[in-house]
């Protein structure tokens, strides 16, 4: 069969390159056509033992994850590099569907099913686990909230009005926050539950905001819109009003690909003193974006990577890419501490819980800035792996 190409991982050195040329999109070929436009499922997990370049990749993925006992870090190379990721819907490859071990600390079962009906609602005020950084909504999917000395910054919207209605509107108060001081709102994917609040807020609350989304993205939801708009006639004025509601009616502020590349950043002033770096980083979507954001802990500086969403086995090799990219980009901006949107990934959610409970408790999102790389790593090189095992056949496909 087929070999995907081996990559070579940046050197420190090379991260500049990546970052500003991006020159990241010549490190794997990308997708074929067809497999950019695959619906996001799962993937079924292992049918065989790895052949020699997947087991290669796997191999460096499992070094960087051992360096140290960060339970985010090792999560991420436990489900994306050894398990997959599955519903239990579609047990995949066969093997008995098992339960999670501790839903109180891992939605993930030890084999990979996801069970996201143990999500609870984060406790009422949200978690605040950076002195200026809190995260609001659920233990499956939330949002997270950067007060910066230009206003806030809000990254993610929910998935309806009603979520930012009760997950954070009502609850920002009780944290500090002003929604009306929110001045710029990244919108990670264009995927429901990241986006469906964001009218609501703009339209009520946050009017000054300006709405930022990878462009690919952003015309993907004016195409929705468009054609939501054109068929109205086919709901009930309930459920068309409804529909509208959860798709942004604007974006302001668009990412764009480096020319020739998949991949690329914009710098955006937040204010005079505050800066966010916007990523796109096709993967989970083609518009999908990573933001760098400047946070404090315990009066000390640190960059904070707020990641949208994962998982999407046909563009593994596109997920490498713009993995390799990040990295670059993180590794310039001196990032060192990580939080994913889907709290779940990771385990994120209860170490979440446990800061609510105790301000003092560890805090692995605070991973120190070879933590970071590492993490978007191994994220890297389990995606190349699983580019290769679809190639080879030794995982399936969902």
């Amino acid at each position: 069969m087929p070999e995907l190409r081996p990559t070579m991982t940046p050197s420190r050195r090379a991260f500049g390159m990546l970052a500003i040329g991006g020159l990241a999109a010549a490190l794997i070929p990308p997708a074929p056509a067809a497999a950019q436009v695959a619906l996001d499922v799962p993937w079924g997990g292992p049918l065989a033992p790895d052949l020699p370049l997947a087991k290669a990749y796997d191999t460096a993925a499992r070094a960087l994850a051992e360096v140290d006992d960060n339970p985010v870090i090792r999560w991420q190379y436990r489900v994306w590099c050894q398990t997959g990721y599955r519903s239990p819907r579609e047990a995949g490859t066969g093997q008995p569907v098992d339960r999670p071990v501790d839903p109180a600390k891992d939605l993930v079962s030890p084999t990979g099913f996801l069970y996201s009906e143990y999500s609870k609602p984060m406790p009422a005020g949200g978690v605040q686990f950076m002195d200026n950084a809190w995260y609001f909504g659920t233990d499956h999917t939330g949002l997270v909230i950067v007060r910066t000395p230009d206003g806030l910054i809000m990254l993610d919207a929910l998935t309806t009005p009603q979520d930012m209605q009760s997950q954070f509107l009502d609850q920002a108060a009780a944290a500090g926050l002003d929604p009306r001081d929110i001045r710029y709102v990244f919108l990670g994917h264009r995927h429901g539950d990241h986006i469906g609040g964001a009218n609501l807020l703009r339209d009520n609350h946050a009017r000054r905001a300006k709405f930022v989304m990878g462009r690919p993205d952003a015309d993907a939801v004016a195409k929705d819109l468009a054609e939501l708009r054109a068929h109205r006639h086919e709901y009930t004025e309930e459920e068309y009003r409804a529909r509208l509601a959860r798709l942004p009616s604007r974006i302001d502020i668009t990412v764009e690909a480096t020319p020739g590349h998949t991949v690329g950043m914009r710098r955006i002033r937040i204010g005079r003193r505050t800066e966010a770096v916007a990523i796109l980083a096709p993967g989970h979507t083609e518009g999908q974006m990573h933001v760098i954001v400047p946070v404090v802990h315990q009066g000390e500086t640190h960059k904070l990577l707020v990641w949208s969403g994962n998982d999407n086995a046909d563009v593994a090799a596109q997920y490498a890419v713009s993995a390799d990219y990040v990295q670059g980009l993180a590794g310039l901006e001196g990032a060192d501490t990580f939080i994913n949107t889907h709290a779940y990934q990771g385990g994120i959610f209860s170490h979440l819980r446990a800061l609510k409970a105790n301000p003092a408790a560890p805090n692995p999102m605070i991973m120190g800035r070879s933590g970071v790389q590492r993490h978007v790593e191994i994220f890297g090189h389990a995606h190349r792996a699983l580019a290769q095992r679809l190639i080879d056949g030794t995982w399936k496909r969902m």
